[in-house]
């Protein structure tokens, strides 16, 4: 039915600005815990007796109360029946004009609003289960700083992609009909002529709940909005993700500890021999039994989460596709990135490996190396992975020509150091990256710690160092584990400098880049006072600068685009 709609100019039901419910079989893909529940407690009650009885061991005593048992567990049933069709009842959702309603719950009703120029991604789940019945679960993460914002859980798969494409035109300025690739080429005019009114107007306001869509009188209605085509950028291979987690710092962690509880316990089963249960290592094969359970668990989590790990990118953002069990696609629009770190362990060194996370403004904080952790854009890679991915989330590193993140290039705005780490305003954009990540001193631009902190922090004070670029702060820190963090000046929320007694005695001091929760917590430690209170104050203007010139919020309209270039004209003329 979606096809031949669609085929007759009409929009897809999932995206026809009228409300609608999800799949009937939604609340049991939500609910088959509890029916995993019955059905353990049903074979514990009955499955001993029964095989005694077929074995001949005895009578099967549960078939006393089986129709007691029967009619309860019955019972259950039917009042899930009850519960699980009245959740489906009231959960209903809507493309309304400006923004994505959501209402949900029986007794306690809930109405939830996201406003597409406020959704920082839209992902695709689709947990074991769901896959089985070709369902997907979405969800939209909304710039609040915290948790998910809305899930929508669940609707065909199909569908999902459907209302995927159409929130992400949506938030980028697009109108209904209009091709996500040549939408930034339309004027107003040209844009106008494709759908004479926004996407979603036709019934999102009318609170009906079934209804064929449609558009002005003796006019069919606006078709959806494509979804936009992907480029795979690079795929992570299976060897060098097992590689990766063999020799991360959390497994060469909890090696070690395993390695000393084994050695402990023949040192003291050659100390202190013991006998029977008491002996060390019959107490270790207990102590074991939690361990082990962690170690798989951290294993399989982050082989699940990296497995068949794609990065692509599209007109709509950079697109992440991974997952062995559950599988996820998640979409993060341009400019959403709030900060990048990229990291590189001590075993990861010799192999030449990568690691890149991101702050996304309502992604929120995440535990790295958890399943929920949805911050990570490449889990393991070279530095020419790296790059890649980079000039997707921050396309123009501000060494060069503005777009540029490859080559050498010249650079010449006068907020870039780049004229002071290069006379000539040349610069090779790897060397940069590959000295802010394992570099030492001055290299390339960077201003490091003075040297009269070495003894508070002996192995990184030439490590601890920072850049300004024209459109990025470049933070380079430690030393057995490097990290390189990158925030787009107009990305900075606000900026601390803090000193103590003792920092105030060295003349240094440490500067706090303030940005949304998340993995990247930003700072410059133990530089000159002098050095940072001037980055201080620069950091501060270039920041609210680069706010006016850059920020937007639907960054393929052009009304938008219009609007920015007459705020940096005002800024230019001040």
């Amino acid at each position: 039915m979606t096809g031949d709609r669609a085929e007759r100019g009409g929009r897809p039901e999932a995206a026809d600005g009228a409300w609608h419910r999800v799949h009937p079989i939604s609340p049991w893909v939500r609910g088959w815990v509890v029916l995993v529940a019955m059905l353990f407690f049903g074979t514990q009650s009955f499955g001993e007796d029964a095989i005694r009885s077929l074995m001949g061991q005895g009578e099967f005593e549960a078939a006393r109360g089986l129709w007691v048992t029967l009619a309860v567990y019955g019972g259950i049933f039917v009042v899930l029946l009850v519960v699980y069709y009245f959740s489906w009842r009231f959960t209903k959702y809507q493309l309304a004009e400006e923004q994505v309603l959501l209402d949900t719950g029986v007794i306690f009703r809930q109405h939830r609003r996201v406003r597409y120029d406020r959704v920082q991604a839209v992902d695709i789940r689709q947990p074991l289960l769901a896959r089985i019945f070709g369902l997907a679960e979405l969800k939209f993460e909304a710039a609040d700083g915290g948790s998910t914002a809305m899930q929508l859980s669940y609707v065909k798969e199909g569908e999902a992609r459907i209302l995927r494409a159409e929130i992400m035109g949506r938030a980028a300025g697009i109108r209904a009909g209009a091709s996500p690739e040549a939408a930034a080429d339309l004027g107003p005019e040209a844009e106008a002529a494709v759908d004479g009114h926004s996407a979603g107007s036709h019934q999102a306001e009318s609170g009906l709940e079934d209804g064929e869509p449609s558009g002005p009188a003796g006019q069919p209605a606006a078709v959806p909005i494509p979804e936009a085509p992907e480029q795979v950028m690079l795929r992570v291979p299976i060897g060098r993700m097992l590689g990766a987690l063999l020799l991360s710092t959390t497994f060469t962690v909890m090696l070690t500890i395993l390695v000393a509880m084994v050695v402990g316990a023949a040192i003291l089963d050659a100390v202190i021999p013991q006998e029977g249960e008491d002996n060390w290592w019959f107490i270790l094969l207990f102590a074991l039994i939690p361990f082990a359970f962690s170690f798989i668990g951290v294993l399989w989590s982050g082989f699940n989460r990296g497995y068949n790990f794609t990065v692509a990118t599209s007109p709509d953002g950079m697109r992440l596709r991974y997952g062995l069990l559950e599988t996820s696609q998640q979409t993060v629009p341009p400019g959403r990135v709030q900060a990048v770190r990229i990291s590189q362990s001590l075993l990861w060194r010799p192999f030449g490996w990568y690691k890149v996370v991101v702050n996304v403004a309502g992604y929120g904080p995440s535990l790295e190396g958890g399943s929920a952790d949805k911050s990570t854009v490449l889990p393991v890679g070279t530095l020419e992975d790296v790059l890649r991915v980079l000039s997707v989330v921050v396309p123009d590193p501000g060494l060069g020509p503005e777009g540029s993140l490859s080559g050498p290039v010249q650079s010449e705005d006068p907020l870039s150091s780049g004229d002071a780490a290069d006379p000539a305003g040349t610069e090779d954009i790897a060397a940069v990256f590959r000295e802010g990540v394992a570099g030492l001193g001055e290299g390339q631009g960077f201003t490091h710690s003075p040297r009269r902190v070495w003894w508070l922090d002996p192995l990184t004070w030439r490590r601890n160092a920072y850049r300004s670029t024209r459109t990025m702060l470049m933070l380079r820190s430690g030393r057995l584990e490097r990290y390189l963090q990158l925030i787009p000046h107009e990305r900075i929320q606000s900026v601390a400098l803090h000193q103590g007694p003792l920092l105030r005695r060295l003349s240094v001091a440490t500067l706090h880049f303030h940005s949304t929760p998340g993995p990247v917590a930003p700072q410059l430690v133990h530089a000159d006072v002098q050095v940072a209170a001037r980055l201080f104050l620069e950091e501060a203007d270039i920041a609210a600068v680069s706010r006016r010139m850059r920020d937007r919020n639907q960054w393929m309209r052009q009304e938008e685009l219009a609007r920015f270039e007459q705020r940096t004209r005002q800024v230019v003329q001040q």
